[in-house]
């Protein structure tokens, strides 16, 4: 769909939605991308020692634990059957070897992650609420994008 005309068209739930069941099969990608995400979170949280870049990285993890729980909560609704994550286990090693390689790493994570967000609002007509969801983790990406430079530009001193 043309996003300029993504509002005309939305007005009072005009247009063809995707269905339920299409939604959460699309949304299972995202799900399990996003558990990825946070296992590479907590791989270099545990190879990151104690200090201001540990901590500032530790901080974004509540929020990225609720996202993920929305887009379960959300194929929940759709009536599929969320990852849970169960199987995968945690990273063996983060990726990197300084510092600096392991908030690097994150970095390229956390834009693989968001493009795939964006991507797939873009790509088919979702719900409004899945929009909303997905658009609003989009953000959220984005938002830890900068900090996470903000991170490595602090570890470069």
């Amino acid at each position: 769909m043309f996003p300029a005309l993504r509002p005309l068209l939305n007005k009072g739930g005009a247009g063809r939605y995707i269905s339920r069941q299409e939604s959460a099969e699309r949304l299972l990608p995202i799900a399990d991308r996003h558990l990825d995400l946070m296992r590479t979170y907590n791989a270099v949280l545990a190879a990151l020692p104690d200090g201001p870049a540990r901590e500032r990285v530790e901080a974004m993890m509540p929020y990225l634990r609720t996202e993920a729980a929305k887009v379960s909560e959300t194929i929940l609704s759709l009536g599929g059957t969320p990852p849970s994550g169960a199987g995968a286990g945690p990273l063996a090693t983060a990726p990197g070897r300084t510092d600096r390689d392991h908030v690097r790493a994150l970095l390229d994570a956390e834009t693989d992650f968001g493009n795939a967000l964006r991507a797939e609002v873009d790509s088919v007509h979702h719900q409004e609420r899945t929009r909303a969801i997905l658009g609003h983790n989009a953000d959220a990406s984005d938002s830890r994008l900068g900090l996470l430079r903000a991170v490595a530009a602090d570890l470069a001193r």
